[in-house]
Formats: structure tokens, C-alpha cells, sequence
């Protein structure tokens, strides 16, 4: 069997890549905790009457937040620009760039910029091309049922140039997400939705991949994720992509639209749930399908609609999952929307869970690329131990569950020793892992 290389990245449980062998384990989908003071994010009267995160939110390297979010003012779809110091408090900056209502003393950056997903990158030699802006823009005609994808540039983030072969992509859906540059296939990568027929089936929202060498010319994009197993009236109205720990999520909005209105259906809810793919192609369903971010309850600001912008930001030990809640559904007028953040553990996507008994995951034989095992497990109330094994499944002398010193805590970053011995006489060699879990959850695993 060929052996697994970690590559320096933490091991996640979302999908059986590392997985032999699970006995007496939950596997659980683990929700963010939804921020106790949201909205964080409001609506300026003058210019804008709903707001969310739709689109990008990043953090430079100074602990600066920026974000080119989604706004909503007479039926236009502004891209605006908001700054944080503490990625809670926001600043809306008067940009003197378009004028709204008679004045210029907005936040605007483009006019018609529907989920504007940017990616930064400095050491483009063009200065002019550093920031790269991925949207559908609302005010390009359009036939029925059909919408179109544009780009644009700029040296800062906030003053914008349109490509001016705009649209670079027509006959597409209207709502995109850019992953960026992908340095496994040496393209950028953006998550396009497809026009709403699919493969003559349905008319329905499903999830296309589209690359491109130069952030201008896209292929058009191919069906990579849609309905199939899922309840009868659910479509995919997009999915935001990042690259985690070797892996890719995705962040697929769900849209349960309503049986009794006929196709193209107009409206609906949407909650989000959780994708995981080793190549950004070929997708698994997570939590087994369940909501990662779900609705909130009747009468809640968040009862109608979820989305969420194009990745997290990590934060010390969490995951900062920025997004738009609304009280309307999708189909509703005035939608109240307003900007949300959630916060994750580290790697807290899925855990593997389990009881008051023992229950144990072995692992497929591991390349070992270290001498410390490092373990994020919440095990207050219980116990996790380790054994390590050679490739065929024999324990290493002295490095059997009882050779381990017991994990009882809860941390993200447990150190795993034994008694009289460690990994470092097994750097370079296969091994397995095979771990003791007894009322814990246990969320990845690394070997540095």
C-alpha cells in the first residue's frame, strides 16, 4: 500500500484520506459558534440599504482587515470597501470615488461589482494588476436566465480599472468565487456557476470550475458540483473554495427552494454546509450534508438566508468565518440583510467522536517526516493515546498505548510522548498511527 505524505500539513478527519480503520467513532460536523455581538456589519443609509460579507475579507500582514464586500442600494449590486483594526469594529472610508444620491462621500469602489472576490498578489510586475477582482457585473445586458463574469484591476484595492473586453465570460450564472492561483495545476481557479440547465436535466443551480493563465481569458466552466442524493428542490447557489492543510473546502450555499414554484425558481432559503476535494474537482459532502452554518431560528435576523465570503482568517487558534445573514428569504424584496461572523477551533471542522467506551481510528501507513506527533483533540472528561505501528501493523516496542502518556485536556496542540522512546528513530520510514479515544473528540493530527 502506497504510503501517505503529510508534507508538513496537519492531518484533518473530513474524509477518509488518511483513514484505514474507525471503530466505536462519530464522525461529527462540528458548527462555528456565531459571534454573540452580530451584525458587525450595517448599512449607511445614504447609500446602501442591505450589506454582508459576500465577497473577500483578508488580513495583511500588519493585522490590518480589509474587505470588498456586497451591497445593495435601488436595485444595483455596489462591490464597497470597509477596514478593521480588530476584524469586529468596521470602518467605512468616504472614498470620493462614485457618487450616490449626489455625493461622493462613499465606499464605493465599483458600481455593479455583484460578489466581488479579490485576490492580492504584490510581486505581479504590472503594478496596475496587483489586486485582481473577479464579478458578475449587473448592469451588462443579458438574455433570460443568463448572466456573464468580469474582471478588473487595480494597484491598491480601492481604485479600479474594468477589463475593457468585459464581459470575459457570458451565458454563465451570476454569482463566482475565486480560489486564486493554484500551484498544483499552475492556473487560476475560480468556482463559475454554470447556466441553470444541467446535462438536460433540470433547470437548476449547480457548481462549475473554470481556470484561466491570466485572469482574463476563462474557460468556460464545467459541472462539478450539483444536486443528487439531496432532497428534491435543493440547488447550489455557489461555493466559496480555499485550500486548507493540503485539502480543499468548499463552503457550498444551499438553496432549498420551494416545490410549488414552477423552474427557474426565484426563491427559496439558503443555509450553508461543508465540501471537502484533493484536486478541486472531484467533491465529498461533508457532515453528512448537514448545515455547517445553519439558519437561525423564526424570528431571528438570520431566519432566510446564510452565505458566506471566500475564506476564513486565522485567528490565534480559531477560524473567523465572515458572512450575510438576512431575515428574507431569497425571494423577498427588501432582505434586511446584514454582516455576520462566525468563530471555529483550529481544524474544527469534523471530529471523530466518541463515547464512554473506547473507540479507535487506525490510519493508512504514514510517511514519517518528523519526531513529534502533535495532536488537537478535546479530551476534558476523557482520554486519547496513541500507538504507533510499523506498515504491516505490528506495534513499535515501547510505543504501545500503554507506553503513552494519557492526553486528558483540551488543546490544539497536544505534544504525544511515550515512555523510553520516539519518532525521531523512525524519520524517513512508514508507520502507522492508531488512536485510544474515550469521551473526547478528536479534530487532526501532525508529524513535525
Amino acid at each position: 500500500m502506497a504510503h501517505i505524505k503529510l508534507n508538513g500539513n496537519r492531518q484533518l478527519l473530513i474524509d477518509d484520506g488518511a483513514i484505514d480503520e474507525v471503530n466505536g467513532l462519530a464522525q461529527v460536523l462540528n458548527q462555528p459558534t456565531p459571534y454573540a455581538g452580530n451584525p458587525i456589519l450595517r448599512p449607511s443609509p445614504s447609500w446602501e440599504h442591505d450589506v454582508g460579507f459576500v465577497g473577500t475579507v483578508v488580513r495583511d500582514d500588519d493585522g490590518t482587515f480589509r474587505a470588498w464586500y456586497q451591497g445593495w442600494f435601488d436595485e444595483s449590486y455596489p462591490a464597497c470597501y470597509a477596514t478593521s483594526e480588530d476584524g469586529i469594529h468596521w470602518h467605512k472610508p468616504e472614498l470620493g470615488i462614485h457618487e450616490v444620491s449626489g455625493s461622493t462621500a462613499n465606499n464605493r469602489v465599483l458600481n455593479e461589482a455583484c460578489v466581488p472576490n479579490v485576490i492580492i498578489e504584490p510581486n505581479d510586475p504590472d503594478p496596475a494588476r496587483r489586486y485582481k477582482m473577479l464579478y458578475w457585473d449587473f448592469s451588462i445586458p443579458r438574455k433570460p436566465g443568463w448572466a456573464s463574469a468580469s474582471v478588473a484591476f487595480s494597484p491598491d484595492g480601492i481604485r479600479w480599472t474594468e477589463h475593457p473586453g468585459n464581459p470575459i465570460l457570458t451565458g454563465t450564472g451570476d454569482t463566482h468565487t475565486v480560489l486564486g492561483w493554484d500551484e498544483s495545476v499552475g492556473k487560476y481557479v475560480a468556482y463559475i456557476r454554470p447556466r441553470r440547465q444541467y446535462k438536460g436535466g433540470p433547470n437548476v443551480r449547480v457548481i462549475g470550475r473554470s481556470v484561466s493563465d491570466d485572469f482574463i481569458d476563462w474557460t468556460m466552466p464545467e459541472v462539478v458540483l450539483a444536486p443528487d442524493e439531496d432532497e428534491p428542490d435543493l440547488e447550489f447557489y455557489g461555493m466559496p473554495v480555499f485550500k486548507y492543510e493540503g485539502l480543499y473546502l468548499g463552503l457550498p450555499w444551499a438553496y432549498h427552494t420551494y416545490a410549488e414554484e414552477p423552474h427557474p425558481r426565484r426563491a427559496g432559503t439558503t443555509d450553508i454546509q461543508l465540501a471537502v476535494s484533493r484536486d478541486g474537482i472531484d467533491w465529498q459532502r461533508a457532515g453528512d450534508r448537514q448545515p455547517f452554518i445553519p439558519l437561525g431560528a423564526n424570528g431571528k435576523m438570520d431566519q432566510g438566508i446564510v452565505s458566506a465570503a471566500k475564506k476564513p482568517i486565522r485567528m490565534g487558534d480559531e477560524l473567523w468565518f465572515y458572512g450575510v445573514a438576512s431575515d428574507g428569504d431569497h425571494g423577498t424584496t427588501h432582505r434586511n440583510a446584514r454582516g455576520t461572523l462566525s468563530k471555529l477551533r483550529l481544524d474544527g471542522f469534523v471530529s471523530l467522536d466518541a463515547g464512554d467506551q473506547i473507540g479507535t481510528l487506525l490510519t493508512k501507513p504514514i510517511l514519517c517526516e518528523g519526531g513529534q506527533l502533535t495532536v488537537n483533540a478535546d479530551a476534558r472528561g476523557g482520554t486519547v493515546a496513541v500507538a504507533v505501528l510499523d506498515e504491516e501493523g505490528t506495534q513499535h516496542e515501547d510505543m504501545r498505548m500503554i507506553d503513552c502518556a494519557v492526553l486528558d485536556t483540551d488543546s490544539v496542540r497536544h505534544r504525544v510522548t511515550w515512555r523510553g522512546a520516539s519518532l525521531d528513530h523512525l524519520q524517513g520510514k512508514t508507520i502507522r498511527l492508531k488512536f485510544y479515544v474515550k469521551s473526547a473528540k478528536l479534530f487532526s493530527f501532525a508529524i513535525n
